[in-house]
């Protein structure tokens, strides 16, 4: 059986408020995307671009890379 290592870290409450601002609306752009047609009309092109699969999977995955710079910062160095 493998032992545990806690190690506390210390991230402002304002930071942490902000980061679970910014992962709450990508999963929001995420749960709401669609696919988008084949053949879009004016309406779909004129979309934002979150309303699509790629754009929220894009959108999503930019979000998660600043969420990991934003941790990393209050991580000590090793």
């Amino acid at each position: 059986m493998s032992e545990f290592n806690f190690e506390m870290v210390s991230i402002p409450r304002v930071q942490l408020d902000q980061i679970l601002i910014q992962m709450q609306r990508a999963e929001g752009i995420c749960r709401k995307a669609r696919p988008a047609s084949r053949h879009p009309d004016r309406e779909e092109l004129m979309a934002e671009p979150t309303t699509f699969y790629s754009g929220a999977s894009g959108y999503a995955g930019a979000t998660m890379r600043d969420v990991i710079q934003q941790i990393e910062t209050y991580l000590p160095l090793q």
